[in-house]
């Protein structure tokens, strides 16, 4: 009686552990930036996996395109906006005369 007891509270404590690990909606968003090199594509992908709830960041050289996957309950586009304009780049969803801090000298 006592083996299954343990057994039985061991499979509760798993079974709300893994529902804990998935409590969030992960979603993904692409965003263009006005990287230009390769050094800016470390930089942003290095920066934003920093964000509480991002998991993943891939920064494509050629489009300009970043892809994020992300938590929903802990980011927002605009956080994410945010976050890359405080890197030092501009997006397609920057408002216009919002100043920043340009990450990159050479261009």
């Amino acid at each position: 009686m006592k083996n299954f007891r343990f057994i039985l509270l061991a499979l509760v404590v798993v079974f709300f552990a893994g529902t804990n690990v998935q409590a969030g909606k992960t979603e993904e968003i692409k965003i263009k930036v006005t990287f230009h090199c390769v050094n800016g594509k470390a930089l942003i992908e290095k920066e934003l996996l920093k964000e509480d709830g991002v998991s993943s960041v891939v920064a494509d050289l050629d489009t300009k395109v970043v892809t994020i996957q992300f938590d929903s309950e802990k980011q927002t586009r605009e956080k994410l906006v945010a976050a890359i304009e405080k890197i030092g780049y501009a997006t397609e969803f920057t408002k216009e005369g919002t100043e920043i801090n340009k990450a990159c000298s050479h261009h």
